[in-house]
């Protein structure tokens, strides 16, 4: 049977029997504090979470749920957020957890039938909006469900700070990261979603039932997930459909944590040679953290990250600032 990926301090597995029967399924990763554990009910989708450094195993911890792009998994996120894909590099979420003491988990999609390119049920489906993404979205696979499970599991296997739980996820897991926060806004206390847009808002329908605190980033020349919500050929352009475009997503999440003002732009620091900028919308009046990053000429990545295929097909990553660290001065200071 495939097992599931939970990345858990060593020093937690014998905190108590309950944990410890949790961590009869577990294996650990390498050298590393990472374990493996298997999600009841749901085979095949694995789940890894990063401890931080230094970690006394009891301690509570705030957990950011960090969710791959469509055709990537759990295990290989992290890598991505890292600048060149170097895992020493400061800018890689887990270096980011490290320092400030978070935990991260990275669940894995829905695989297609071949085992592979890994998807999030994120919405869309409905007039004239994609669904985001196959085969997730058009199997109707129950990814909140999913999360619950989830969640479920993750609280008995870490010591989790519930008031400071988060999401935050990269193209079609961004997609996801935003309808979590439509439909389990009571769990995360905030969300940062990056380079995917809130499909939910559009179909079937996103209405939390509490303000959620928001940062999106997004590239104006994403050649993937277009600003005006154009499906580049990346992201299988020929299908039939849109996504939602960014300024679509923010009005809606200005509506959703009743903003009465705004968006008012500061810029960003130039602090890379790369040809790009980068500034803050910020809305005024807001029950609600709301905020957007626009990288001026950036493309469909993780900024600070992983080129993970050629500039001609994603674009360019800019370097002037870390999504990764960028997202924890935004999540840290929301509590639920």
């Amino acid at each position: 049977m495939p097992t599931f990926r939970v990345s858990v301090g060593i020093a937690l597995l014998a905190l108590s029997p309950g944990v410890a029967g949790c961590a009869r399924n577990c294996e650990r990763m390498g050298l590393s504090d990472d374990a493996r554990c298997r999600v009841p009910g749901w085979p095949d989708r694995e789940v890894v979470v990063h401890t931080p450094a230094g970690w006394d195993g009891s301690s509570p911890l705030p957990l950011v749920v960090a969710r791959h792009g469509h055709g990537g998994s759990g295990a290989g996120f992290d890598r991505s957020t890292c600048a060149d894909g170097d895992e020493r590099s400061e800018n890689c979420l887990d270096t980011v957890a490290d320092d400030e003491g978070f935990a991260v988990a990275y669940p894995d999609g829905t695989a297609n039938w071949l085992g592979m390119s890994r998807s999030w049920n994120g919405g869309g489906g409905g007039d004239g909006f994609r669904c985001v993404g196959d085969p997730a979205c058009a199997d109707g696979v129950d990814d909140i469900a999913y999360d619950d499970d989830l969640f479920a599991l993750l609280t008995t296997l870490l010591p989790v700070d519930t008031t400071r739980v988060y999401a935050t996820g990269m193209s079609n897991g961004a997609a996801m990261s935003h309808r979590l926060g439509c439909e389990r806004p009571e769990r995360y206390a905030a969300v940062v979603a990056v380079s995917g847009g809130n499909e939910a808002a559009a179909f079937p329908g996103c209405a939390p039932a509490l303000p959620v605190p928001l940062l999106h980033i997004h590239g104006s020349a994403d050649p993937c997930w277009e600003w005006d919500g154009t499906v580049g050929d990346i992201c299988s352009g020929q299908l039939p459909g849109r996504f939602i475009s960014v300024d679509e997503s923010m009005e809606a999440w200005a509506g959703f944590n009743g903003c009465t003002g705004g968006p008012d732009v500061a810029p960003l620091d130039d602090a890379a040679d790369d040809s790009m900028t980068s500034t803050r919308a910020t809305w005024s009046g807001c029950a609600a953290d709301t905020e957007l990053i626009r990288v001026e000429g950036g493309g469909h990545s993780w900024p600070g990250g992983e080129a993970y295929l050629s500039e001609r097909l994603i674009g360019p990553v800019t370097m002037d600032f870390s999504a990764s660290r960028e997202a924890w001065a935004f999540l840290e200071g929301h509590r639920r």
